[in-house]
């Protein structure tokens, strides 16, 4: 005996998302799984930063500088390792090849570097909102200042990063929607 197996339609509202939809102040957006028609509906987080470049608040440069951070805090402080790439257990590197202990010690000493040249009050700020995905509203209520000057703190770091990585572009918002 075969069981009716009936999906949920997706709304009207979710199959006509619109870029200012997806730029939701909160941050989630529900969108279908995938693209069968009958398709599920999943709800999508969007990390701080990118909703950001998304408003068109900050720059594709400032972006690619906090995802770059982003990428040597899971990697070098988190231990996020690429299964792909990684040697079987038991066997070591070779000078062609590092070992995830190797890579997880050279992007924590990037990492480390890039730290020290944003300094402590603008790294707090950087890192709460790259790393540790808080919003700068968020940021701005734990320290006690004002959500315009916190996100000022933030540019001004993205721009030292992107300086620090010699990433190229400009540091003109990007136009909402990329």
């Amino acid at each position: 005996m075969a069981k009716d197996r009936t999906r949920q339609k997706p709304s009207a509202a979710v199959m006509r998302e619109t870029p200012e939809r997806a730029r939701h102040a909160a941050g989630i957006v529900d969108r279908p799984i995938s693209t069968a028609l009958g398709a599920p509906v999943g709800r999508l987080v969007q990390a701080p930063i990118d909703r950001l470049i998304a408003r068109g608040s900050i720059s594709r440069r400032m972006h690619s500088a906090g995802q770059t951070l982003r990428g040597q805090f899971e990697i070098g402080v988190l231990g996020a390792q690429n299964r792909d790439g990684e040697l079987p257990p038991g066997i070591r590197g070779t000078a062609m090849t590092r070992t995830p202990g190797e890579v997880q010690l050279d992007t924590l000493a990037a990492y480390r570097t890039a730290l020290r040249c944003l300094g402590a009050h603008v790294g707090a700020v950087v890192v709460a909102v790259c790393c540790y995905e808080y919003d700068v509203s968020v940021v701005a209520e734990q320290q006690g200042r004002n959500r315009d000057k916190v996100m000022g703190v933030l540019e001004d770091g993205l721009k030292t990063l992107a300086d620090h990585y010699r990433l190229t572009g400009t540091d003109e918002p990007a136009r909402a929607g990329f």
